[in-house]
């Protein structure tokens, strides 16, 4: 775990997660797909903002790199951020029931 003034780098290998996030009210994962894969099959993540930009791209990244289950989600609001028609999409993660 590495701190930088009020960001913490953590390697999920090495660190006791669900430890270090009882720490906190909030927590925002940044990352690529195999980060936010690991967050959502791990049951950490309980919403997703997602930003979409008025482009198409010839190709991309996957948002959940290697994701083996299908998880439902519920749109809680959409905003607009700017003029070109940038959105800001926030979803509420439906947990499955253990």
């Amino acid at each position: 775990m590495i701190r930088r003034g009020n960001v913490t780098f953590v390697n999920p290998a090495n660190s006791d997660l669900a430890s270090l996030f009882a720490m906190y009210k909030t927590v925002a994962v940044l990352g690529g797909g195999a980060v936010y894969r690991f967050m959502l099959q791990s049951g950490f993540l309980d919403e997703l903002f997602v930003t979409v930009e008025p482009l198409i791209f010839g190709r991309g990244k996957e948002m959940f790199v290697g994701g083996t289950r299908t998880v439902r989600t519920r749109l809680l609001s959409i905003r607009r951020l700017n003029r070109t028609g940038t959105l800001l999409l926030h979803y509420k993660i439906n947990h499955p029931k253990p």
